[in-house]
């Protein structure tokens, strides 16, 4: 569910980012060669020269930005962090055409045999106006995606069965996605203590035996259920009444225990298995490990074999006996 929605914003994002960077490139030759923020010293060039380079900076500066995780799912990420981010992305992806554009240098005419260069300073100019339009599109993208689904009622109505630790850390991780219109509208929870009150600014709307009313009430569009194990009954309970209302269900198995020893799921013939623990050296694995330690073994000799010469000198020098010892067996 996340995934999927990431993913829209994902494309919405890189489209903005090609947009932004076109924009900033086709500004950068203005400003450098009609307005001339910075004097020329020669002519001023065709714009078709630096067209040409055009299609390769759609292209380098997108990549460039989803190695850097620009693309990805990250919902600590704060607008500083993004745009700090964007800043390396750009510096990255400028140095990269920089390079590109001193390797590639067409001639300045047919037959002439001068090299065309393109202009340092319009590179400079396109890598500042480059980082301004993106993190300023990104940051109206996002903007402009939540109020969409504000104003188009579109955000994703959700109930968690279960105030407990699992309850909330799975709210936790829901608000952190707000920006993707994910809205978690409360709890039910059988314990009279929580009842009236909120955890992460989600109140607890009731016990689970109303869940029947709070899904049409609240018109909840998903159901985590997140009860502890030995509220299995109750589990089974929920699931069935839920299981004829039309909302997706999702089950939070109560394993975040196990979170540390990394568990995963494996599928036995249709039926999901969760593993907790394996034998971390067997295949491939042990192999790699028997490759390493050789390696490692035999650089560390390599190193420190010249030092091994002094060492017997200063053994020897300290008793004058043997370097090896040798200890007698005695009876």
């Amino acid at each position: 569910m996340i995934r999927q929605r990431y993913r829209i914003a994902a494309l919405v994002c890189l489209a903005g980012d090609v947009v932004a960077t076109l924009f900033a490139f086709l500004a950068a030759w203005y400003l450098r060669f009609e307005i001339e923020v910075v004097p020329l010293t020669k002519t001023a060039p065709e714009i078709g020269r630096y067209i040409e380079l055009l299609p390769v900076v759609l292209v380098l500066f997108p990549v460039v930005f989803y190695f850097h995780g620009l693309y990805q799912t990250r919902s600590n990420r704060s607008r500083v962090d993004e745009a700090v981010t964007v800043l390396l992305a750009v510096v990255l992806a400028t140095v990269l055409l920089s390079g590109l554009s001193t390797w590639y240098r067409p001639l300045r005419e047919p037959g002439s045999i001068e090299y065309f260069t393109y202009s340092r300073a319009f590179l400079a100019l396109f890598a500042l106006l480059d980082l301004v339009l993106v993190v300023a599109t990104r940051f109206a993208v996002r903007s402009l995606l939540v109020s969409a689904r504000l104003h188009a009622g579109r955000l994703q109505r959700i109930l968690v069965i279960g105030a407990g630790k699992l309850g909330l850390e799975i709210t936790q991780k829901l608000l952190a996605h707000r920006d993707i219109g994910l809205e978690v509208v409360g709890f039910l929870d059988d314990d009279p203590g929580k009842a009236g009150r909120s955890f992460h600014g989600v109140p607890v709307l009731g016990a689970l035996r109303d869940v029947e009313r709070v899904l049409a009430e609240r018109k909840v569009e998903q159901v985590f259920v997140a009860l502890p194990l030995e509220a299995h009954k109750k589990m089974m309970r929920v699931l069935q009444t839920v299981g004829g209302e039309c909302v997706e269900v999702k089950l939070v198995p109560d394993i975040l225990q196990y979170a540390a020893i990394q568990a995963t799921l494996e599928d036995l013939d249709g039926t999901p298995v969760i593993n907790l623990t394996q034998v971390p050296l067997e295949g491939w694995n042990s192999l790699i490990k028997r490759v390493v330690d050789l390696t490692l073994s035999a650089a560390g000799l390599l190193v420190l074999a010249p030092l091994f010469p002094l060492l017997a000198l200063a053994i020897w020098l300290e008793d004058r006996g043997p370097i090896l010892y040798s200890q007698e067996r005695m009876g």
